[in-house]
């Protein structure tokens, strides 16, 4: 990388830093599978916005490499990201996915902000680094595709308005991509030189963050639109409930305590095994959540429970929205291995008290040992998409290791759980969407869905074959248990 090239990046990661703190987002995807989420009128509203923003900006630059900015495309990187930002903010603040009228115009109004300090060079720079990303993305995985499917995006891009002929066009210009014929059908193909531009701009997505982003999104969208999460995780793991109610009889928590629990989902700890009796009516429950769409169903059981001592409210374990000294304890259950672990801990110590306690269970990295699930996922092994390095799951020395800056005195136990696997459209969707198999967001949109349905359908092969009692696997769970280092 040239002075001037890492100069634009350093440049462009800052301002894509920016962008997350604002809430503005680059994930059209997020709109995708339900004709309902975006009404015609919306449509409109967001094309307006756009048209203004690429009148009142015309100016912007990608500062990575030198494309030329054409209205159409000017329009189009506005487009994609009021909408994205639009679902983003809904999702958000609201718990749904379906666009609301309010957040396409807080989104316009956040993104216009941004980008009249630099004529939207740096949103245009990060959106053109992903586009490009994903054209180079199907191209490799499928080595070249219909000239047509490429120029409609259906493959890589669904959610486009118009067309990626210009694109194409640009890219066979610059050598970035070329057309051959293939028994009398076009095909799009990467050069050498487009191979290398693709696997550069996935590098600058990393490093700036982006794909740990998008990553997220999906996961945290998969919450949301999983109504029947609890059903199927007791589908999957019988025993549950009993671990929540080990989880609260090892902590600690008694009567008249103010604990915070994070990543309560759907209320199961908080309600469902009794969080909110064994604090009693002295003490007091704060149940958070990134998932708003979970927190909505956790809400809709507070009055079944009478249970006038607990609060849900949306927030991260990596940023925690209280005072320090706030609580006498924090628990949590099954959502430790989706965070930022030593962030996580840093807030879970500022926010209690000298001497309160946390107390979690977690998982562990999925065990892959069993002959049923090795031939059931092998199209994901095969690929390379489930590779240890890539699990978003901790080893069993993690926490451990981490433990100390945060906890003293602290203890942790591994154990083995018994994982149902028998559910099978049920299990691909928990592993698929939220699970273990998260790495799979960085397929092609075609490829992803291809995957999923493949897996399916090799599922139902896989239980005809082994049968129900042999659909289980051991894996592994660790406890923890320590109190807060001040």
């Amino acid at each position: 990388m040239s002075v001037r090239e890492n100069l634009s990046f350093e440049v462009v990661r800052a301002g894509f830093q920016e962008m997350q703190r604002l809430d503005i987002v680059i994930a059209p995807w997020l709109i995708i599978g339900d004709n309902t989420r975006l009404q015609e009128s919306q449509h409109k509203q967001l094309e307006q916005f756009a048209h203004e923003l690429s009148r009142l900006y015309p100016d912007g630059k990608v500062l990575w490499f030198e494309p030329y900015v054409t209205p159409v495309y000017l329009e189009r990187a506005y487009y994609e990201t009021l909408l994205s930002t639009a679902a983003y903010l809904s999702y958000q603040r609201l718990g749904t996915l379906t666009l609301t009228d309010e957040m396409i115009l807080v989104a316009y109004r956040l993104t216009e902000n941004f980008v009249c300090e630099d004529q939207g060079s740096i949103l245009l720079s990060v959106h053109a680094r992903i586009m490009m990303y994903l054209n180079g993305q199907v191209l490799d995985y499928y080595d070249g595709v219909p000239e047509e499917v490429f120029v409609s995006g259906a493959w890589h891009r669904p959610w486009i308005q118009g067309t990626l002929l210009n694109e194409l066009k640009r890219g066979i210009e610059d050598g970035i991509m070329l057309s051959e014929d293939k028994d009398g059908q076009l095909f799009v193909k990467l050069t050498d030189k487009g191979q290398a531009l693709y696997e550069a701009c996935r590098q600058d997505l990393s490093a700036c963050g982006y794909l740990k982003q998008s990553e997220r999104l999906m996961r945290a969208a998969g919450f949301t639109n999983m109504d029947d999460y609890e059903r199927i995780v007791e589908q999957m793991n019988p025993n549950i409930h009993r671990n929540r109610q080990s989880l609260l009889q090892q902590s600690g928590i008694t009567a008249g305590m103010k604990v915070l629990e994070l990543g309560c989902g759907a209320g199961a700890l908080t309600l469902d095994d009794g969080l909110y009796k064994v604090v009693g009516t002295d003490g007091s429950v704060v149940a958070t959540d990134p998932s708003t769409g979970m927190l909505a169903r956790a809400r809709n059981k507070v009055e079944k429970y009478d249970a006038p001592n607990v609060t849900f409210l949306q927030a991260t374990a990596e940023s925690i929205p209280f005072a320090d000294d706030s609580f006498d304890a924090v628990v949590g259950f099954l959502f430790l291995h989706f965070t930022d672990i030593p962030k996580a801990f840093e807030e879970i110590r500022r926010v209690t008290r000298p001497g309160g306690t946390f107390s979690t269970l977690y998982a562990l990295n999925l065990s892959k040992s069993q002959d049923f699930f090795m031939e059931w996922f092998a199209p994901v092994f095969q690929r390379g998409l489930a590779a240890e390095p890539q699990s978003i799951m901790p080893e069993e020395t993690i926490v451990p290791e981490v433990a100390g800056e945060y906890f003293a005195p602290f203890g942790w136990k591994t154990e083995q759980w018994e994982i149902h696997l028998d559910h099978v459209e049920n299990s691909v969707k928990f592993l698929f969407e939220i699970g273990t198999m998260a790495e799979t967001n960085e397929l092609p949109w075609k490829a992803r869905q291809e995957l999923k349905n493949e897996l399916i359908q090799r599922g139902y092969s896989i239980k005809a074959k082994y049968g129900i009692e042999q659909m289980k696997m051991m894996n592994r769970g660790q406890w923890f248990h320590g109190v807060v280092r001040k």
